[in-house]
């Protein structure tokens, strides 16, 4: 709608200067001159104010000119009045002057008969009216937005107004000999060059090695979409495009848009089932990219990117290697203000402003499509020649403190133009349907729709059945009944014009639809957070401390706490810290909340190893610590607590983990219990006791299965394979366990290749050479495909375990270098130690007393620093799960190989047979047949080499009964072969 506010200059010194009688006829002429002019362009007087005037253009229809009209009535008007102050000036010697501000925006109406108008919009126009000049006509930024193609304005000062926190930009209409000042008419341009352009530059990108960037810029409306699909025609037989619309949304909603990109890709899409992590889904969209351009070369286009999300843009920025062999190039296309990603050379086409024939050609489409409008010819005249989408967005934007307004005000109009044709009933659910977004179902929309109040009138498949008849809803391409809105235009428009009571309903339902579908997907519970939080953002607006307002804060702040644990799952801490923070915003009196997001802030504190800021947040939690309230809550505040206090102390805090499991035990929450159980079986494993573990493991991982998500997933399944392998139950057992976890996490790929290390362990004991190689190039494809530098170390260890066993002590020694290289990359020095040991047995295999120089720096038979526990099974979990005790088992162990090997290079068989048998006696406090065999194999060689055959017997004795218990084929050949 647009305002028009007029006023008389200087009214009280007029009033002073004329008699009551005059000064009453002469306002009474100009209301008439007012009046008659806003009737005459379809307006309505709202209301006459002492002596101002409010009219407003759109109340009973909207038109796509309303501005235009506006802005004519003024003109009209100060025409018939400078008559009437002619005459005041000749015969009563005084200065009759009017001022006239215009703006341009959404109002609530009433059902008075005056003073019907309500907004922000109104006093905009007050404002502006003040400042104007005597005579003169000012507009905001919307209106000259609406008008500058057809009436020459001229920009003034910005102004001071009160009741806005910003200068107010403005334009003054300008005499017709000035022009259109500050805007250049666009040349005549021939789009078969920019078309040739965009072709040849697609055609040598998918020459080229990795996966080339090109950016499509130009305004909204200005033709890219139209080039975009042009190239497709004409490259059909060549390549495949792809297109990933952005939201404007995306920059909340985290990883949603990169599963629109998945499906995009035709990927078979895990929302989010198991643990996943950010680079994992960044491998994943490759490796779909990758298979998609093996079939056909692929075109990938990320529309309207100026609205990428975050995660989409960082991963666009990682397509930039040029050792990704994949036959595909990257088109971004959309308003590019400032480079859209970070990566290095990029291609950017820009698309000029049209030229007044394809601009008829434009509008005379814009009127096929939305329906009835002015002729094309008129749409373009006033728009000099640019569809001004673009450019309108950004000036909005300028003025814009923070919202996010993107609907440019000639689409508002010509849009609000073809939805006034339509009853109230079709506008709603055109407004819903946008709401719901693309690839919305009928069921759906018809459940949200019966949620409004009040109902529809009509029944709902008459309104759909109108909505789809008139085009403004259709059936999404290649989808199995799924709708959308004909254009984003088009459903912004509709969404902007719902009442903010429908818009709290519509966004209420839409959150419980999305938290429906958690158990299948769970990602959506990020869908259900942003539509929980849209719905109290309007009920804040409309009924701030009323019942529905705190019902909403509540239901919102309990989806993004929710939302907040599930990046929590899936190892995303950061995301999960921004979720929690919102929540702190809400007011939503519900304490035991608190204490979720409390839990949520620590576990990620302790997992960053911050120990004191866990343990400070914690305590400032337990002074409002209600653990009835929330018992599951309550787990996880004093798990974390145990092993903040852990990392500090670098010992278990069991008291801690007792008091967790009772509380676990009285929440009767699986999620809960399953990470006190993954913390006592780590402990168990620290203690050397993995048959124990193993059985905790097995019982953690049955409660994980059963929650919703569950902080340290990937720890329980990681561990559990690492047990599974070093535990007692024979191998083909493990083997069969171990592949079904595997299968499993088919689309969790970081806890994949982790439980694939020690998977690969157990083939090889069952002689399975190829299974054991296949699963670990699996993992190293993985994780080097997200780079992930701790797992690669960890599945270094596991290469090196299994040459120790095959005898391969050349490979072994290579592989435990890489590790080391990779361990000191990253900083963890505990797992880089237990490298270094290891890695200085094999100097025992010169002749007695030779020296050898070709272990890495640093290699010695003491090290003082903290051990690792045993050797990775892959990237570990981001998450917290305890410090490493100075006195880890396999550190002992290790310490005492390398000491025996330094003794060999000495010349002291004796001192080294010692700490062999030292060796040998710390295992014997190992509780797991798996874990033993390799450090006994790795003793028996030393053994061999002190030229103690007692020693070696003993030894050969000893790893070949746990190789019988695990059935460790490989191990029992490995001895045959050195005794």
């Amino acid at each position: 709608m647009t305002v028009l506010f007029g006023d008389v200059a200087g009214s009280t010194e007029l009033a002073r200067g004329l008699s009551p009688e005059v000064w009453q006829g002469t306002l009474a002429t100009y209301f008439a001159d007012v009046s008659r002019a806003a009737t005459e362009q379809g307006g309505r007087v709202e209301k006459f104010i002492g002596d101002a005037v409010v009219a407003v253009f759109g109340v009973e229809a909207t038109h796509e000119d309303d501005a235009l009209r506006a802005v004519e009535c003024a003109r009209l008007s100060l025409e018939r009045i400078a008559r009437q102050a002619a005459e005041l000036r000749r015969t009563r010697g005084v200065d009759f002057s009017v001022r006239f501000g215009i703006a341009s925006g959404q109002v609530a109406l009433s059902e008075r008969d005056s003073s019907f108008a309500i907004g922000e919009v109104m006093n905009r126009a007050a404002r502006l009216q003040a400042a104007a000049p005597a005579d003169g006509i000012v507009m905001d930024v919307r209106t000259w937005l609406l008008v500058r193609g057809a009436v020459p304005t001229r920009p003034i000062e910005p102004i001071a107004a009160k009741g806005f926190s910003r200068p107010l930009r403005a334009w003054q209409l300008a005499d017709a000999a000035e022009g259109h000042a500050g805007e250049a008419r666009t040349p005549l341009v021939d789009r078969r060059s920019e078309l040739d352009e965009l072709v040849t530059t697609l055609r040598a990108g998918l020459r080229r090695p990795g996966v080339p960037a090109v950016v499509l810029a130009g305004e909204p409306g200005v033709g890219k979409s139209r080039l975009v699909a042009e190239a497709a025609r004409r490259m059909a037989p060549d390549a495949r495009f792809l297109t990933l619309r952005c939201r404007r949304d995306g920059l909340r909603l985290g990883y949603w848009p990169l599963y629109q990109l998945a499906e995009a890709l035709g990927g078979d899409v895990p929302r989010g089932q198991g643990p996943q992590g950010k680079e994992e889904i960044f491998w994943t969209l490759r490796e779909l990219l990758r298979e998609a351009a093996e079939r056909r070369p692929v075109v990938l286009v990320l529309d309207d990117c100026q609205w990428m999300s975050p995660a989409v843009r960082e991963f666009a920025d990682g397509l930039d290697d040029p050792d990704l062999d994949v036959r595909a190039v990257l088109m971004l296309s959309g308003r590019v203000d400032e480079p859209p990603l970070t990566r290095g050379p990029v291609t950017t086409l820009r698309v000029p402003p049209l030229g007044p024939a394809d601009t008829r050609e434009l509008a005379a489409t814009v009127a096929a499509r939305l329906g009835p409008l002015p002729p094309s010819d008129d749409l373009a005249r006033r728009s000099a020649g640019n569809p001004l989408y673009l450019e309108q967005l950004a000036h909005l934007q300028m003025d814009a403190e923070g919202r996010t307004d993107l609907i440019a005000p000639s689409a508002e109009a010509a849009v609000g133009a073809r939805l006034d044709q339509l009853g109230v009933d079709a506008q709603r659910l055109l407004a819903i349907a946008g709401a719901l977004g693309d690839g919305c179902v009928a069921g759906d929309l018809e459940k949200v729709a019966a949620a409004l109040d009040p109902p529809l009138d009509q029944t709902f498949d008459e309104t759909l059945g109108q909505l789809l008849g008139d085009g403004l809803l259709v059936t999404r391409a290649g989808s199995a009944g799924e709708l959308e809105v004909e254009s984003p235009v088009v459903a912004e428009v509709a969404y902007g014009r719902l009442p903010l009571a429908d818009r709290a309903h519509v966004h209420a339902q839409v959150a419980d639809l999305a938290e429906a579908r958690v158990d299948r997907h769970p990602s959506e519970i990020e869908l259900c957070a942003l539509h929980a939080g849209r719905a109290h953002a309007a009920w804040l607006e409309l009924r701030p401390g009323g019942p529905e307002e705190r019902r909403a804060a509540a239901r919102a702040a309990r989806a993004l706490c929710a939302s907040a644990q599930f990046e929590v799952s899936r190892g995303d801490l950061s995301m999960a810290l921004q979720t929690a923070s919102q929540v702190g915003r809400l007011d939503s009196g519900l304490p035991g909340l608190e204490l979720e997001i409390a839990a949520v802030e620590t576990y990620a504190t302790a997992a960053a190893g911050r120990a004191d800021e866990t343990l400070a947040r914690i305590a400032e939690a337990r002074k409002r610590w209600d653990t009835d309230g929330n018992l599951a809550a309550a787990v996880q505040l004093t798990l974390n607590e145990a092993v903040a206090r852990s990392t500090m102390t670098g010992r278990w805090h069991r008291s801690l983990i007792g008091q967790a499991r009772e509380l676990a035990h009285r929440a009767d929450d699986p999620a809960a219990y399953a990470r006190v159980l993954l913390l006592e079986g780590i402990g168990h494993m620290e203690d050397g006791e993995y048959v124990t573990a193993e059985g905790v493991l097995h019982e953690a991982f049955g409660h994980a299965r059963r929650a919703r998500w569950c902080f340290g997933a990937t720890e329980i399944y990681g561990n559990l394979a690492l047990c599974l392998a070093y535990g007692d139950t024979p191998a083909p057992a493990a083997t069969a366990i171990c592949a079904q976890l595997h299968a499993e996490l088919k689309d969790a790929h970081t806890v994949r290749a982790a439980v694939g290390c020690p998977a690969a362990l157990l083939s090889d004991m069952t002689c399975d050479s190829a299974a054991a190689t296949n699963l670990l190039d699996e993992g190293r494809s993985i994780l080097a495909g997200i780079g992930h530098q701790p797992g690669l170390a960890g599945l270094d260890m596991f290469r090196a375990t299994l040459a120790e066993r095959h005898g391969d002590h050349d490979g072994a020694g290579q592989a435990l270098e890489r590790a080391i290289r990779r361990f000191d990359a990253i900083g963890f020095s505990a797992g880089a130690q237990s490298a270094r040991l290891w890695h200085a047995t094999f100097s025992g295999y010169g002749p007695p007393g030779a020296q050898n120089a070709d272990g890495p720096p640093g290699a010695g038979p003491r090290v003082t620093q903290n051990g690792d526990g045993p050797p990775d099974p892959g990237p570990p979990d981001p998450g917290p799960s305890g410090a490493q005790s100075a006195d880890s088992w396999d550190v002992e162990v290790l310490t005492e190989q390398a000491a025996a090997a330094a003794a060999l290079r000495e010349g002291r068989p004796d001192a080294a047979a010692g700490h062999v048998a030292r060796a040998g006696a710390r295992l014997a406090g190992v509780h797991g047949s798996g874990a033993r065999i390799t450090p006994l194999l790795v003793s028996l060689r030393l053994a061999v080499r002190c030229g103690d055959r007692g020693l070696a017997e003993r030894v050969a004795g000893l790893v070949r009964a746990d190789a019988e218990v695990k059935r460790d084929v490989r191990a029992l050949r490995t001895i045959a072969a050195l005794v």
